[in-house]
């Protein structure tokens, strides 16, 4: 049997929180469906649609199959079609890693994007791209089904997948509280991953480079946007930019020193603080994530989000927080596009 690694977890994780927003959409009307809001593709079962066709075409240009327009109309599209469409490609995409897996997915593959432009990429990098757009755009998703007062108690962070999938033994009162709360812990088998430097150094690498790119983007609005409340994550741009520099600060924290509560940074710190603090943290944070290797990455951390002690793997924390930057990087996006101000695209294959 072939070891069970870092991008095998990514996939399982994927397939899991997909198959999480579209249990949280039954019952959703069709109306609701399509019900316009500016934020992703402009409805919920556009940013669906997105996702799976994403996924399909991703596929398509790394099997060889002939260039075709990316699909862009949802019309009637169902959501048993898009559950069903994301099933298929995902037992596809399963059996392309395994058949990639001895060299490495090191395969180089030629494609075309939508505009036929041709690129040539490693086949590893690019499986990286696909996992991490989806992060993004459940993120909008979320944000859809939020207004239609449907919400996932904790959310679909990479770290409640491993809580769900957990080896590790929680105390009795840590998972009544979790269960309480509706969070699923340890209720399906899920072997750990090995852990995998390269993909976690090319997940950091990559998330600074779009964390200074919407640092950038916030830089264009002005302080009234800043602070406007679009009912989207954390609320504003800046509270969500504290969000992330104080999860930063938190995981840090626990990693080196132990548990303690999560930061909480003044509502009114200004944006060029948030930078500089951003900026010095990233050094800290990178010491730390050079001593992770195969037997560092196993070290049992505590953590108490609900206040008893909460146990994780360093190596799956460290990849929980690059994936949760993911995730609001995508609020912030759009956050600062109807703020007025100018956005760009941050897709992991733009920093290829």
């Amino acid at each position: 049997m072939s070891t069970y690694e870092l991008l095998d977890d990514l996939y399982s994780y994927n397939d899991w929180a997909n198959q999480k927003v579209l249990a949280l959409c039954e019952g959703v009307r069709d109306s609701q469906l399509d019900q316009n809001r500016e934020i992703g593709f402009g409805s919920l079962r556009a940013v669906l649609f997105h996702i799976l066709t994403a996924e399909q075409v991703w596929m398509e240009r790394w099997t060889g199959v002939p260039w075709r327009p990316f699909p862009t109309d949802p019309e009637g599209t169902t959501l048993e079609e898009i559950r069903e469409g994301l099933d298929a490609v995902a037992a596809q995409r399963r059996s392309l890693i395994e058949l990639h897996r001895a060299d490495r997915w090191r395969e180089q593959v030629s494609y075309q994007d939508s505009k036929k432009t041709e690129y040539t990429h490693a086949l590893f990098p690019l499986l990286l791209h696909v996992a991490n757009h989806g992060v993004h755009h459940r993120a909008q998703a979320l944000h859809f089904l939020k207004r239609f007062e449907r919400t996932l108690p904790g959310g679909i962070d990479y770290l409640f997948f491993r809580l769900a999938v957990s080896t590790l033994e929680q105390a009795p009162e840590t998972v009544a509280k979790f269960r309480e709360f509706g969070m699923e812990v340890a209720v399906s088998e899920c072997p750990d991953p090995s852990f995998d430097t390269e993909t976690l150094q090319t997940f950091y690498a990559y998330g600074d480079w779009a964390t200074d790119h919407v640092l950038t983007m916030c830089d264009s609005v002005d302080v009234a946007g800043l602070d406007r409340d679009f009912e989207m994550g954390p609320g504003s741009i800046r509270k969500t930019l504290l969000h992330l520099l104080n999860a930063d600060q938190w995981w840090l924290n626990n990693w080196t020193t132990g548990p303690g509560p999560f930061p909480e940074s003044p509502e009114d710190t200004p944006l060029q603080v948030i930078q500089e603090q951003i900026s010095e943290l990233r050094a800290k944070r990178d010491a730390y994530l050079q001593t992770l290797n195969e037997e560092t990455s196993s070290r049992v951390i505590e953590i108490r989000p609900v206040g008893s002690p909460t146990f994780c793997y360093a190596g799956e924390s460290a990849l929980h927080l690059a994936l949760h930057a993911t995730h609001h990087r995508a609020q912030l996006i759009n956050m600062v596009k109807q703020a007025g101000g100018s956005v760009r695209n941050i897709d992991l294959l733009y920093y290829l």
